[in-house]
């Protein structure tokens, strides 16, 4: 490897540490909270049973999602995750799967987490994922939820109801809790 790829390497760690801190610590550019006042330790710590917040964001390739679409019809697990996020990249193959066997049952939403169009359709084609992918630019659904880590998944149960974090890695039981 050579001194210019050396130093290169280093410049792009740092800038990337530099906006995860920024974006960790609450310094990337915030609007309103459209979601209602969610207190993020309210939502991240959940036990027991409340309505998640609701958003409607841009799709992949092209139109909206929102969560309040799916209410009264099917659960939902939502995954906030990002393309440089190495549990994200081993574990959305898995819920992908997950998503193929229960999808008629259960709804999967992935939440981009601030990065660009670009870089996410890459990602997602790359790895055949098929389930929907939303943009969160702004961080506006992330702000909502109180999402400070990728790779963190909230269960919604039919009725809209914010029924479980997982922290990490999800598995096939936490899908099929949901439907039972």
């Amino acid at each position: 490897m050579s001194n210019k790829t050396l130093i290169v390497g280093i410049i792009i760690f740092v800038v990337g540490l530099l906006v995860f801190g920024r974006w960790y610590s609450g310094g990337v550019t915030q609007t309103s909270n459209p979601y209602g006042a969610h207190n993020q330790a309210n939502i991240s710590n959940v036990t027991g049973s409340q309505l998640a917040p609701d958003f409607s964001l841009a799709k992949l390739g092209g139109g909206t999602i929102s969560l309040a679409e799916f209410r009264g019809k099917k659960p939902v697990v939502v995954d906030f995750w990002a393309s440089w996020c190495p549990n994200c990249r081993r574990d959305m193959p898995h819920l992908n799967r997950f998503y193929e066997k229960y999808k008629d049952k259960v709804e999967v939403i992935g939440i981009n987490l601030q990065e660009e169009g670009s870089t996410v359709q890459s990602f997602i084609s790359s790895r055949g994922i098929t389930f929907p992918i939303a943009l969160d630019p702004n961080g506006q659904a992330s702000n909502a939820f109180g999402i400070h880590y990728t790779n963190t998944h909230f269960l919604i149960d039919k009725d809209g109801n914010l029924v479980r974090t997982i922290p990490g890695d999800i598995q096939e039981s936490d899908i099929v809790s949901l439907i039972q």
